[in-house]
């Protein structure tokens, strides 16, 4: 178990802190197993920064440390969220383009109707009415392609094709529905108005200028070598799942990176400013379906603590979660190497903060 904070600037920061390192501490007590699957949970409260880590990083490897990286499945869906406003504010496409404007002619004609009304907002905002890719036949077939080299953008291709034939859930704008699609079609838009592959996107519009210097695409520069070994049980126990990683992360779900980074991003976004304007901002924010759901983000409240920012994510063998609570500057992260993790504890945190 790790366990550091920074010294507080100020008393009432200090006893907020103090009361946070409790809190940290007894959940490492009650939950720790040094020999178990991976796990980080961090905390910042005012800039106040504290972690507690768990597990090793690899079976017989090393302990699990804050500075441990791990497949943030979902919660990578914000990012691509955010670059493309950031397209949208420098004037390279409109929000409220078609999707299909941006996207490969062969694509639009094999989706036929599909996408008749769709717009890249409708995507951010899992709006569309698209029904989703991912089932398991997708990823055993995906993992044979990786295998076999074919490129990543054609594996995307591939897995966004197989929902030709099904039917559309809803017109677009009608209703919401959390369909994976969505973020692979707005991956190749950003990709299409960039000019540019998604991890140099993200690397010069996102990474750099927020100092993630420790933040990757899965299969761009990183593989499962690379972070800590997820466990999932397939029937016969927890195994690791580096064989199922083989292949390459997409906009739906494929960022690798540290829970100090993750909140990192939060901060950079939120309150520093240095991504995007105020008006983005509120656009990213909007909740059209009324499902506590914006572009890339959840958007919730609890009571005595106030609006709440953030995503969880699942993926085979990892699980994460991030709650950020603007009014206050708290961000809790909490990222697993166990598939179907239990996420509530960042809940919990924050019904424990003062």
């Amino acid at each position: 178990m790790l366990l550091t904070f920074g010294a507080a600037t100020s008393a009432a920061v200090g006893a907020r802190a103090g009361e946070a390192a409790d809190l940290l501490d007894g959940f490492a007590a009650a939950d720790c197993s040094d020999e178990g699957p991976a796990w980080v949970l961090y905390l910042d409260i005012g800039g106040e920064a504290g972690s507690v880590a768990c597990g090793r990083e690899r079976r017989g490897g090393l302990r699990a440390s804050a500075d441990s990286r791990f497949l943030i499945a979902s919660v990578s869906k914000l990012y691509l969220a955010v670059a493309l406003m950031q397209l949208n504010e420098a004037g390279h496409l409109d929000i409220d383009d078609p999707a299909a404007r941006w996207l490969p002619a062969g694509l639009v004609e094999k989706l036929g109707g599909l996408l008749d009304g769709v717009s890249i907002a409708n995507l951010l905002t899992m709006t569309s009415g698209l029904p989703d890719y991912l089932d398991d036949a997708y990823s055993q077939s995906s993992i044979a392609d990786a295998r076999a080299g074919i490129a990543g953008r054609d594996i995307l291709i591939k897995a966004v094709t197989g929902i030709a034939e099904e039917p559309r859930l809803f017109e677009p704008g009608a209703s919401f529905d959390y369909s994976n699609t969505n973020y692979l079609l707005a991956q190749l838009v950003l990709e299409k108005a960039a000019g540019a592959p998604m991890y140099e996107v993200f690397e010069d519009r996102i990474f750099r200028p927020a100092g993630l210097t420790g933040t990757r695409l899965l299969g761009y520069g990183i593989g499962p070598a690379g972070f800590v070994q997820g466990f999932e049980d397939f029937g016969k126990g927890l195994e690791p799942v580096d064989a199922y990683l083989t292949g390459y992360g997409f906009g739906d779900g494929g960022l690798v990176t540290t829970a100090a980074e993750v909140s990192g991003f939060y901060k950079a976004l939120f309150e520093y400013g240095v991504l995007l304007s105020d008006d983005s901002l509120e656009r990213l924010l909007m909740d059209p379906s009324g499902e506590g759901y914006g572009m890339g983000i959840e958007i919730e409240s609890l009571a005595g603590v106030g609006e709440v920012l953030g995503h969880s994510g699942g993926d085979t063998g990892f699980s994460a979660d991030i709650r950020y609570v603007p009014e206050h500057g708290v961000t809790v992260v909490y990222l697993s190497a166990l598939a179907e993790d239990d996420l509530s504890v960042t809940w919990e945190l924050l019904e424990e903060l003062p």
